[in-house]
């Protein structure tokens, strides 16, 4: 797909997508977290908290540990990591998310900048580097909070969006994270790409699924490769006629 070819099929797709959904960002546990704190260093434990997990979960966790503790990194630094488990547990991944607030608390109140707001004024490539360098942070997770509080213009890539990327075929099967990142990055003009990733999980929570995908209601079923290889002509056939009436 050339590169104009690819922009015109992003803001296609951006455009379908806004037509199907309202977002509603109390559905994203950090930009929920990010827009009531205000504080990077929250809305990152929120989102090491959303991993492998519902942003339902991840909330519920999130208020344990605020409750319990409290989502300051000196206070987190503090109380024995047991504690903290405790307090993720209903997010799942209780040990290895329960190390990388942990760590991330250390890195946050050793560094004299405990809410990692003077971080993000690092710009994007600095701060993104050291929050990789934090253990237990991922390219992921940095790029949800820096795309968030807008250091970063880029599509962050989780399950839900992988698999529509995936679905639509503009990655490859088992592409990785970087490959699929840039891909949508190509195609969404840099001031959408936070809302892309946003409508794009949207898409894959309530239609595009991992399981029994609800295509012959998908709004992207016609530029999508697995509708028109996993699905019947009859269905394919049916769904054009219900377009074509929408478009009469």
């Amino acid at each position: 797909m050339s590169e104009e070819a690819g922009s015109v099929f992003g803001l296609n797709v951006l455009e379908k997508l806004r037509s199907a959904y309202k977002l509603d960002y109390e559905e994203f546990v950090s930009k929920f977290v990010a827009s009531v704190t205000g504080s990077p260093f929250k809305a990152l434990v929120a989102t090491v908290l959303s991993q492998n997990s519902t942003d339902k979960a991840a909330i519920k966790a999130y208020k344990s540990l605020d409750e319990e503790v409290g989502v300051d990194p000196f206070k987190i630094s503090s109380v024995p990591l047991g504690r903290i488990k405790r307090c993720v547990r209903v997010a799942g991944l209780s040990d290895s998310k329960a190390r990388a607030i942990k760590s991330l608390a250390r890195y946050a109140s050793s560094s004299g900048d405990p809410d990692l707001k003077s971080l993000m004024a690092k710009g994007p490539e600095a701060a993104r580097e050291i929050l990789t360098s934090v253990k237990g942070i991922g390219p992921k997770t940095a790029d949800v909070v820096l795309v968030t509080f807008g250091v970063l213009e880029t599509v962050p890539v989780d399950t839900h969006v992988k698999r529509v990327a995936s679905r639509l075929g503009l990655v490859r099967e088992g592409a990785g994270y970087e490959e699929v990142r840039k891909t949508l990055d190509a195609l969404f003009p840099a001031p959408a790409r936070h809302e892309a990733h946003l409508l794009l999980i949207t898409h894959g929570r309530r239609v595009c699924r991992s399981r029994r995908p609800l295509c012959e209601i998908c709004v992207l079923n016609d530029v999508c490769r697995f509708f028109a290889i996993h699905t019947s002509t009859a269905t394919r056939n049916a769904v054009s006629r219900v377009r074509a009436k929408r478009v009469g």
